[in-house]
């Protein structure tokens, strides 16, 4: 079995046991004080990350500058936003704890022996059917344009960032890769102009000095290959 193919069987495996043996937890009859982290640890998680993810974005139209570490003061909706998903994920952990209860009765009340692991074994066959249907989702061949775009610009590297080594996150062009892709499914070529407005809208420069002319050209040409043929042509 190739190297690929096996770490995909080990990772499904895993995946598949550790969500088995959680879904043979009672988890509606733990301590309350575990049950209330249940519900309140993934809401707070959740708005906390948000916020981040908001704050860590350049708002051009906004007075305020950002703080050295990149950040800025949440706006009103943004902090909404965050809250209203903190919320969601509150009621989520609601009623799965309801679930819970339910589901274990019900089997109980149809004498059902050891309603624990038939719960626990269906939550691992949710768990795999899941992790195929993603698997065949992202197959080889699917590439969206923002991903080949992203690949690009991580090759180039123009901010000397080395994504996906030393801690870097593997997408830290993304941002810039979206809204490239997004003139690209447009049927646009974008210019040099348009990538040095992206890079200024995110970095505060252009992007053209920074790579030079050759290496500008040389990724203009690449995103033009991936501009979608003009249907009308």
């Amino acid at each position: 079995m190739p190297q690929s193919q096996r770490s995909r069987f080990v990772s499904r495996a895993v995946g598949t046991a550790a969500a088995s043996g959680l879904g043979m937890i009672p988890v509606h009859r733990l301590p309350r004080p575990v049950r209330a982290g249940y519900v309140a640890l993934p809401a707070v998680l959740t708005t906390g990350v948000s916020l981040l993810a908001q704050q860590g974005r350049l708002d051009l139209s906004a007075e305020e500058e950002p703080s050295a570490n990149g950040l800025r003061p949440p706006t009103g909706l943004e902090t909404a936003l965050s809250l209203a998903l903190g919320g969601l994920m509150v009621g989520a952990g609601v009623a799965g704890l309801r679930l819970d209860r339910r589901a274990e009765s019900f089997l109980r009340r149809r004498g059902v022996p050891a309603p624990r692991v038939w719960i626990g074994l269906a939550t691992g066959a949710v768990t795999l059917a899941s992790t195929l249907l993603d698997e065949r989702g992202s197959a080889p061949g699917t590439t969206s344009t923002q991903e080949r775009v992203l690949a690009l610009l991580t090759r180039e590297d123009p901010m000397g960032l080395a994504p996906g080594t030393d801690g870097m996150p593997e997408d830290e062009y993304g941002p810039e890769a979206e809204a490239i892709a997004e003139l690209l499914d447009t049927g646009a070529v974008p210019t040099a102009a348009q990538l040095d407005e992206v890079w200024e809208k995110w970095f505060s420069q252009s992007l053209s000095p920074l790579l030079g002319a050759g290496r500008m050209d040389s990724l203009l040409a690449a995103l033009s290959a991936l501009a979608p043929e003009d249907p009308g042509a």
